[in-house]
């Protein structure tokens, strides 16, 4: 198992952050299924250097990343031993919309609704219907669904 040590190392390299202590990683123990695993860590990435970051501290330390964003996750899909990687606060944006092609590409914490209402004056929108759509984001729906 990976101990504090090398956890202080990778944190300080990160742009975002990364919380190791017995709340946050309880508070990311569960999703809204039955199931409970207690992470390593959960990190809250800023930038796509961090996840790079994260990715290869993983590898060379032969754990887990769990991504997550918020509102699908019934299952268990979500949960695990390694670091949760929650990239729901920081990766939100749209960054290309073809009106033409009608296509999207967006960020994995974008909100189902807030896309949908991005697109409502293009005539277009996002079609799963979830009954946490005014919260659930792209990554989860697609991730877990």
């Amino acid at each position: 198992m990976i101990d504090e040590k090398k956890l202080k190392i990778i944190e300080d390299q990160l742009t975002g952050s990364i919380l190791y202590d017995d709340l946050h990683k309880a508070l990311y123990a569960t999703d809204a299924s039955v199931y409970r695993k207690i992470p390593l860590a959960v990190a809250y990435p800023k930038n796509t250097k961090d996840l790079q970051l994260l990715i290869e501290f993983a590898k060379s330390n032969k754990i887990s990343l769990i991504p997550r964003t918020a509102g699908t996750s019934l299952a268990g899909q979500c949960v695990g031993e390694g670091i949760i990687v929650d990239v729901s606060k920081h990766f939100t944006n749209i960054i290309a919309f073809d009106e033409i092609n009608k296509t999207i590409t967006v960020e994995p914490g974008v909100i189902r609704d807030e896309l949908n209402l991005f697109l409502k004056p293009f005539g277009l929108f996002f079609g799963p219907n979830t009954s946490t759509s005014n919260r659930c984001m792209i990554g989860g729906m697609v991730g877990n669904n």
